[in-house]
């Protein structure tokens, strides 16, 4: 009874967006009435597999008190009968369905869909099937016994030769098949020269469609088949190995299931592209695209690097990067980071549109957590060492954990430390103990070429008579040249000043608007000991959005001051931000140049919880112009409104005309 008002209302609402579709031919459906704790039916079972799909859900669970998704257990949210209705059939599908060779037969092909295997190489892999040696292996010994009763004299030399000839032909090929795992390049075996031909691969590569049966299984591989049998997959990685590199795997296996996949190509380089000739200027936008639409309400997660929110940034799902690529976006400045989820499709994603990406540091192990370092004197070594290790192996660092992922460009240690961390005089001592912790780990995984910048990102506050952003610089710089002083009172276990004379770049957020930046921030910098013979330092903005001015006139500015030799240290600039903060309410709601619309795209079961994703619509600055349109100009791309995706059925185009 609880919920008839609630499914009376949202009945209504139903029926008044179907109307408004019109052209849409709307398919029957209902939304059964909401039971309290019930799973329903199987298909809310399933969710987490349609979602990666990109199908919608028939059924509303957005809502509902209890879950019936893969996830609910670590939640403490499954409802009551999740176990008898989704595990006990998962349970009884895995009891009837144990494959034998007796069934499969013995073959010299992998079968990807089976969990173990009927094939010569299956005792190699550890991944035979139970009746293999008596179903397989009983007429080879019984083919044995047969020829060696034969007389001995008319086959003394042949059998010998055979016999030689068998033995070297094995160890060939054993050897063979070593090499093979070992002779590799992002995980694409050579199986032949046109593996290592560029000009040829791309007319004889097909990477798997989504969902078709070599997607589901190389997703099956990628998501749990590596953790369950690791051995299966010798030359990759979990976390950290590409769908392609699993893909070639896969064709390697059983060539008619998986045609050989288009590998991405990777730059190698030995200076932070940051620190490097760096000749185009940084056109960002920070990207903390919550699906909420409500404020109060908080996010399970705040990762969006992840492979489930590409129904957010995927071309699969809404199509947010192919959407800022098209508005000259070229640089990413992300936010969250949950050492559990790998990263690696996100920057593969990235690449391929060649789009650089400036990840951080999450704030768990400082100030939040079962740990936080704010509870040891800010001494965070151990918190940020664990946390960086977990993000270099799943999906940072690539090829083996030798190299970072090319796309991946700059790494901010902290986000405003000056405003987060209390006392102030403890800053010095969480940023360089969390700066020796990366350095740590990056050793200890070997991780030697491609290396990023580094990172700590100033708000543009002033403390006492120093310039607002540029005093926090100095301070933390004085810091490094002495760190076993006060007020840092560490003694490094690497060299934390080398690798800021190597790799660092300084940044800071404002929402000053243009020619005050300059002002009060770049022409002292240019004057400051960060711009000298000493060393040559460069800098760019972590956010930049001022409200108070028209954006049209403003934004442009910074854009200019990248190309200008008038400031050559200048990188560029991260418009803030993506989407509207509804979460946040308040002044936060004022920054994104998209709101969301009333069309629900497809939904995101994430981290325990299932989000609507909404159509994306243009927000206006305070004189009404689109935020996105401002920016798409700013950028090179001219003032056109960017074109939105929409719902499937939907005629016309959303957004401001």
């Amino acid at each position: 009874q609880a919920f008839r008002p609630v499914q009376s209302f949202l009945d209504s609402v139903m029926a008044r967006f179907l109307a408004l579709l019109g052209l849409c031919a709307v398919a029957e459906e209902t939304l059964d009435a909401l039971n309290d704790d019930s799973c329903l039916a199987g298909d809310p079972c399933e969710l987490s597999l349609r979602q990666l799909r990109g199908e919608r859900i028939s059924q509303l669970v957005r809502g509902h008190p209890c879950q019936c998704t893969a996830q609910c257990a670590k939640y403490g949210n499954c409802c009551s009968d999740y176990k008898d209705i989704c595990e006990g059939t998962s349970k009884k599908l895995k009891a009837e369905a144990i494959p034998l060779c007796a069934n499969l037969g013995c073959t010299s092909k992998y079968q990807s869909n089976q969990p173990c295997q009927c094939t010569p190489k299956c005792s190699k892999f550890g991944n035979c099937c139970s009746d293999y040696t008596e179903a397989c292996l009983a007429d080879t010994e019984e083919t044995k016994i047969t020829t060696s009763s034969e007389p001995e004299v008319e086959t003394t030399t042949v059998s010998t030769t055979t016999e030689e000839t068998s033995v070297k032909s094995t160890e060939e090929k054993e050897a063979g098949d070593d090499n093979a795992w070992k002779d590799t390049v992002d995980g694409v075996l050579h199986i032949n020269d046109d593996w290592i031909k560029q000009d040829t691969l791309d007319s004889k590569c097909e990477t798997a469609k989504r969902g078709d049966e070599c997607w589901v299984a190389v997703s099956w591989a990628m998501a749990d088949g590596i953790y369950e049998h690791p051995e299966w997959w010798p030359e990759l990685q979990p976390g950290a190995s590409s769908f392609e590199e699993f893909q070639a795997h896969q064709h390697l296996m059983n060539n008619t299931l998986c045609p050989q996949p288009c590998m991405l190509r990777y730059k190698q380089y030995s200076v932070p592209t940051y620190r490097s000739n760096h000749q185009y200027p940084m056109k960002g936008v920070s990207y903390g695209a919550s699906p909420l639409k409500n404020t109060g309400v908080l996010l399970t997660d705040d990762d969006f690097m992840t492979d489930i929110t590409g129904a957010m940034w995927d071309s699969w799902g809404r199509g947010d990067l192919d959407l800022l690529k098209s508005m000259g976006v070229n640089t990413l400045r992300m936010y969250g980071n949950d050492l559990n989820y790998s990263h690696r499709s996100f920057l593969d994603g990235a690449w391929k549109r060649d789009m650089d990406i400036i990840v951080g540091l999450s704030d768990w192990g400082f100030i939040q957590g079962p740990d936080p370092c704010d509870r040891n004197g800010y001494e965070c070594f151990s918190q940020v060492y664990e946390a960086y290790k977990n993000n270099l192996l799943k999906g940072f660092a690539i090829r083996n954990y030798t190299m970072y992922h090319p796309a991946l460009k700059a790494l901010i240690i902290s986000n405003e430390p000056d405003l987060k961390v209390h006392p102030r005089t403890s800053v010095c001592r969480a940023m360089i103990t969390s700066l020796d912790a990366i350095l740590q780990a990056e050793k200890d995984l070997n991780i030697t070429e491609n290396p990023i910048a580094l990172t700590v990102t100033f708000s543009f506050a002033a403390f006492g008579r120093n310039p607002p952003g540029l005093g926090q610089m100095q301070e933390l710089y004085a810091c490094l040249q002495h760190p076993e002083a006060p007020p840092t009172y560490y003694r490094p276990k690497n060299d934390v000043l080398s690798a800021f004379r190597k790799r660092w770049v300084h940044s800071f957020n404002t929402a000053a608007p243009g020619h005050v930046v300059e002002e009060l921030f770049l022409d002292k910098y240019k004057k400051s000991i960060f711009w000298s013979d000493e060393m040559k330092i460069p800098l760019f903005i972590g956010e930049y959005h001022s409200v108070h001015v028209g954006a049209k006139d403003d934004l442009p500015i910074l854009v200019e001051d990248a190309l200008s030799a008038t400031y050559p240290f200048f990188l560029g600039y991260n418009f803030f931000e993506f989407s509207v903060r509804y979460d946040k309410g308040g002044s936060e709601k004022k920054f994104g140049m998209f709101g969301y619309g009333d069309s629900p795209l497809l939904d995101m079961n994430y981290s325990g919880m299932v989000y609507t994703i909404w159509d994306l619509v243009p927000a206006p600055d305070k004189y009404g112009y689109p935020l996105s349109m401002a920016l798409s100009n700013a950028y090179g791309k001219g003032s056109n409104l960017p074109k939105l995706r929409k719902a499937p059925c939907l005629e016309e185009t959303l957004g401001v005309s």
